[in-house]
């Protein structure tokens, strides 16, 4: 009877309890298995990333207004030495000249070979052979291996040997335009023709003198020496006849001495000399860039500025002092504007400096929104770490309980079996 008892105990409560926290702990492992899914799933979408925009440019203050210079001033400055006179239009800029360098032989790309002859035929009609031999064949002198004497008696070939000090022109412009990497006959033939477009221009018996610092002219890229060796050409067409030489020598320095803003001054310049007496246009092309390099730092709009200022006056100036008078006028104006000038420079720094600021700030604004993208994206990942272990957890929590649950529920079933067998035998007569 009390055997009965326990059983039953044991069946209603020990058994019922354990299932039901078994159960309990079964749905506490599917919730954890479920949420560690969704933290998944969650983690897979990218992050927000914070959006950094860049603060707008602020208006830059106004210049100070500029003090003017007037006709009667530049008139009373002009000197009546006229060597001094003459120094200042031949003011020059001093030019460095950039050495040679030699570089070996390589296969050559034979495209575009056919234009590149055509060219050469064109520059041999401009430097004719019966003028320039020496220019087509190149220079250099004769040794007698056996003696010279006896190469005049037998007067044979074979006696004598030709030693070149100097090749001719079609080797140097193959040489020198690869050494400014210009190695395509394509490019070479392009160059050629704006040879020969500056060359006609200048008197037959002094192209020889340009044609060497044509065949070496490079500025920084190939689209650019073209363009700089259309605006020589250009620039040339401007000047007195017995100006043109020394003109594209040193138009053609100033390009390679200011590879940045060369060719915009120069386009300035063709514009602005056209109002000049065609006699004062190479002295004033010289003061203007004498001007430009010593006192305006590449202020390229200050220099236009200042001399579409003057170019008014040239009416009421004698056609000879023309070139005279803009320097003086240049001068009249520095000591006019130097406080200006320093409250431009000022003015420039502080807005450069903020410009400046503006960057930076924005620089570090992106440094910091990707730094927490990055962070974000970092718990995320660890996030799913995590809930990858608690999925594995709650997956064998699950099979455990599982487990158990069956096992609890065979011996309650075995039980309640050997019971039945018990009543039945009781209850046999």
């Amino acid at each position: 009877m009390k055997k009965n008892y326990l059983s039953n105990l044991e069946n209603k409560y020990y058994y019922g309890i354990s299932r039901t926290f078994w159960h309990f702990l079964a749905a506490i492992a599917v919730i954890g298995f479920i949420v560690g899914i969704g933290i998944v799933g969650w983690s897979y979408f990218p992050p927000s990333k914070k959006e950094v925009t860049k603060a707008l440019k602020p208006p830059k203050e106004a210049y100070p207004q500029q003090a003017n210079v007037k006709l009667n001033e530049i008139l009373n400055a002009l000197p009546k030495d006229k060597v001094k006179i003459e120094k200042i239009k031949n003011i020059s800029i001093n030019n460095t000249q950039k050495t040679e360098r030699s570089i070996s032989d390589s296969k050559r790309d034979t495209t575009g070979l056919s234009d590149f002859e055509k060219q050469i035929a064109n520059l041999k009609n401009t430097l004719p052979f019966k003028d320039f031999p020496k220019l087509w064949r190149g220079e250099g002198y004769y040794t007698y291996p056996r003696g010279e004497a006896l190469y005049k008696i037998k007067k044979n070939e074979s006696y004598r040997k030709f030693v070149m000090t100097s090749p001719g022109i079609i080797s140097k412009i193959e040489n020198r335009t690869d050494k400014n990497g210009f190695k395509s006959y394509k490019n070479k033939a392009e160059l050629v023709k704006r040879y020969n477009q500056i060359l006609e221009l200048i008197d037959k018996k002094n192209r020889n003198k340009i044609i060497y610092s044509l065949t070496s002219f490079k500025n920084r890229n190939f689209e650019k020496t073209i363009k700089s060796l259309n605006l020589l050409r250009n620039l040339s067409k401007i000047y007195e006849k017995n100006k043109i030489i020394n003109a594209f020598k040193k138009n053609r320095n100033f390009l390679r001495n200011n590879p940045n803003d060369g060719i915009d001054i120069l386009i300035f310049e063709i514009n602005v000399l056209q109002s000049f007496a065609k006699e004062e246009r190479y002295s004033a092309s010289n003061i203007i860039q004498y001007e430009y390099v010593n006192y305006y730092n590449n202020n390229l709009g200050g220099i236009k500025e200042n001399t579409l200022n003057f170019i008014p006056f040239l009416k009421k100036i004698d056609i000879a002092k023309q070139s005279i008078a803009l320097n003086y006028y240049y001068e009249i104006y520095r000591s006019k504007n130097v406080n200006r000038r320093h409250q431009i420079q000022q003015i420039d720094a502080n807005y450069n400096q903020l410009l400046r600021k503006i960057d930076s700030d924005y620089n570090k604004s992106q440094l910091m929104a990707e730094s927490e993208f990055q962070i974000k994206k970092e718990k995320k990942s660890r996030w799913r770490f995590d809930s990858f272990k608690i999925i594995g957890a709650a997956l064998g929590t699950i099979l455990l309980i599982t487990l158990i649950l069956l096992l609890l529920s065979m011996i309650r079933n075995i039980n309640k079996l050997a019971q039945a067998m018990l009543d039945n035998n009781k209850n046999r007569p």
